[in-house]
This record gives C-alpha cells, sequence and structure tokens, in this order.
C-alpha cells in the first residue's frame, strides 16, 4: 500500500469487478424481453404457425355461403321457402301437397329451363350423409362451420362419400327427380339449417 500504483490497481480491480457483476445481472433480463416482444409482434399480427410450417391468419374473412349451382343467373326458384312473414300468396306458392297434405317448403327448388345441371357445395365442409331415396331424391348433407349444415335432394350421379372435405364450388352430383316434386320435374331441392333450424337459403347466398 505504500507504493503510488497499489490504490489506483486496486480501484480499477473493484472497478472490473462490478462491471462483470453487472453485465451478468443484465443478460437474463435482455433475453426475456426479446423473447417476449417477440410473442407479441405474433400476437399482434394475428398468426398461428400450422405443422407445415406455413403462417396463417387468424383474421381471415369467413367464407359467404353461394349457390349450389355453376351459373346462378341460369336457375330458376320453382318453390319458395316458406317464410312466416310473407304474404299468405307467397306462403301459400311455398306449400308442398304431399298425399293431400299441405307442408311448408323447407328449403328451395331450384330448376334450369327443364334440364340436369351441376350440383355444386354451397360452402366448404364435411360430408355427413349420402343417401339413396327415390321418394326424396338422393341426397347428401354436408356439415360447415358456424352450426351451418347444408342439404341436397332430388339427385343423381353423385360424387362424393360420407367423409369427404368438399371446397365451396366443388362439384357433388346433379340435379335429378324425385316421388315427392314430380310437378318440378328435373330440379334440386336444397335447404339450410343454422343450429338445426331451418332457414331462407336465399337470405345467406351470394
Amino acid at each position: 500500500m505504500k507504493k503510488r500504483w497499489s490504490v489506483p490497481a486496486l480501484y480499477l480491480a473493484c472497478a472490473a469487478i462490478v462491471v462483470s457483476t453487472v453485465f451478468v445481472l443484465q443478460s437474463p433480463s435482455n433475453n426475456e424481453v426479446a423473447t417476449v416482444t417477440e410473442q407479441y409482434s405474433v400476437d399482434q399480427n394475428k398468426a398461428v404457425n400450422d405443422p407445415t410450417g406455413e403462417v396463417t391468419e387468424v383474421n381471415q374473412s369467413t367464407e359467404k355461403m353461394a349457390m349450389p349451382v355453376v351459373d346462378p343467373s341460369a336457375i330458376t326458384i320453382h318453390r319458395s321457402f316458406y317464410d312466416q312473414d310473407a304474404s299468405a300468396e307467397e306462403q301459400q306458392d311455398a306449400l308442398v301437397v304431399v298425399n293431400q297434405n299441405y307442408f311448408p317448403n323447407l328449403g328451395i327448388d331450384i330448376v334450369q329451363d327443364g334440364k340436369s345441371f351441376e350440383v355444386t357445395a354451397a360452402m366448404s365442409g364435411e360430408v355427413k350423409v349420402v343417401q339413396e331415396d327415390p321418394y326424396l331424391g338422393n341426397s347428401v348433407e354436408i356439415e360447415h362451420a358456424d352450426g351451418l349444415v347444408t342439404k341436397y335432394q332430388s339427385l343423381k350421379d353423385i360424387s362424393v362419400q360420407v367423409g369427404d372435405n368438399v371446397k365451396q364450388g366443388q362439384p357433388i352430383a346433379a340435379a335429378g327427380t324425385s316421388e315427392q316434386n314430380p310437378e318440378a320435374a328435373t330440379h334440386l331441392h336444397f335447404e339450410v339449417y343454422k343450429d338445426g333450424v331451418a332457414v331462407n337459403p336465399e337470405s345467406l347466398t351470394e
């Protein structure tokens, strides 16, 4: 300690220890901040990684239901959905007569110049039912997101099976005939259900 350089040397040594300690203590904190910032950035973009490594936007637009035909401008609604709020005349036109009994039409009957036409999926979803029924006409039922189910009756040449995942606009069958509605001849009977309740397909389709 009597030497003149001993005090500065001791001071420098203490300073070095203090600086090293500060760096060591700050290191984990910096890593944690970087991790949180990165996670927040992903959350702000509302994106998630799927197993393929691709990033999918969570807030992507919801698919809107479309008419189950290739060319909506070429079709005609033969019988409309029975609407409780419609006029008496419109309600009468929406009644189905079966063995002299009247029932409200729970869907719409679509025709196209009396000819068969391609029937397409109104929305993307999973095929839940494929059934042969000469009375109602062969049918397909597809389950979609948000509690929506679409039913297609009076079909022929069905090209899907139970368990198939179909895309909107994908052909699933062709329009045919049914014993229940011989008046409509070749047609598609199309129904839409929301949480188990029949709704007017024309109110949901583009």
